[in-house]
């Protein structure tokens, strides 16, 4: 006779069903980093019940970020929340999404600020309150150069998010953290050689990415230059420009580059793979394709 083994469940916990369809969803999805962030709003919003969720990146060398959030607005409005955003990210770690103070936690904004502080913030006058949203949550998740910040947002007149909500999300943390690590793995598998150089050296010119494209399939410069309908001259002359500006010593090298450099080691993925994120002095790029 089969004997059926109880479910477990950590000690002082009940089994949580929205939880695990939430989990189970993450895996089931097998996303790439275009399709997460949609996936994460979906996920988060029914998790915690929160009426808007934000995934954005801050990018530690330029003190910078990109987000996407889960709801349209006025354009100038949000041009204006994200300006604001920016000025003021940097006077608490809560806002920036500092790792060091995060750690594995869902921290709240009433986790650090009472009521009348918290109103009286230029962060939350200028950025927040515009957009009707007062009550926050959020985890990072950390990646070299750069955090991803996943927050949830309630509207005024609703409920502060409860311990049960900052336990959920934090529960849930450790599975997007696996999910974005394989969403980033499909992603690279996906990305062509010219794609990774485009991403890695926004310095290249088009026809520097599609010389070296060709060259990192080993083609010739008599092959380039027929494919490209150029002279052979001017073939000669891109690669020499390549080689100085991926710092290779020859065709071997800079084909192994192509190949295998990390498209994201200067910039982040949303600075890159959409043309959808908003910054402190970025706005999309409204009927353009995605880089």
């Amino acid at each position: 006779m089969t004997v059926l083994q109880p479910t477990i469940t950590p000690k002082g916990k009940t089994h949580d069903d929205v939880l695990s369809q939430e989990i189970i969803r993450l895996y089931e999805s097998e996303a790439d980093l275009l399709d997460l962030p949609r996936l994460l709003f979906d996920g988060i919003g029914r998790l915690i019940d929160a009426e808007v969720v934000a995934y954005a990146e801050f990018h530690y060398p330029s003190r910078d970020f990109r987000a996407l959030v889960s709801v349209g607005d006025d354009p100038e409005a949000r041009a204006r929340g994200m300006a604001a955003f920016g000025r003021h990210m940097h006077t608490h770690p809560f806002w920036q999404g500092d790792p060091g103070f995060f750690g594995e936690k869902a921290l709240r904004e009433s986790d650090f600020f009472d009521e009348e502080t918290y109103l009286g913030l230029p962060m939350v006058r200028e950025v927040f309150l515009p957009s009707r949203a007062r009550r926050i949550i959020s985890i990072v998740i950390q990646n070299e150069g750069y955090v991803v910040r996943l927050s949830g947002y309630r509207v005024l007149g609703r409920p502060a998010f409860s311990d049960d909500d900052r336990d959920r999300l934090e529960a849930y943390r450790p599975h997007v953290l696996r999910t974005y690590r394989h969403a980033q793995h499909r992603t690279l598998s996906n990305l062509r050689p010219g794609d990774r150089l485009r991403y890695a050296f926004p310095e290249l010119t088009v026809r520097q990415v599609e010389v070296a494209s060709w060259l990192a399939e080993g083609k010739s410069n008599e092959d380039i230059a027929a494919i490209l309908d150029v002279g052979i001259d001017t073939v000669k002359a891109h690669v020499k420009a390549l080689y100085s500006k991926l710092g290779a010593d020859g065709r071997l090298a800079a084909a192994v580059i192509a190949h295998t450099i990390p498209p994201f080691g200067r910039f982040p993925p949303l600075w890159k793979l959409t043309s959808e994120a908003w910054g402190a002095r970025t706005r999309p790029k409204v009927g353009q394709p995605s880089e």
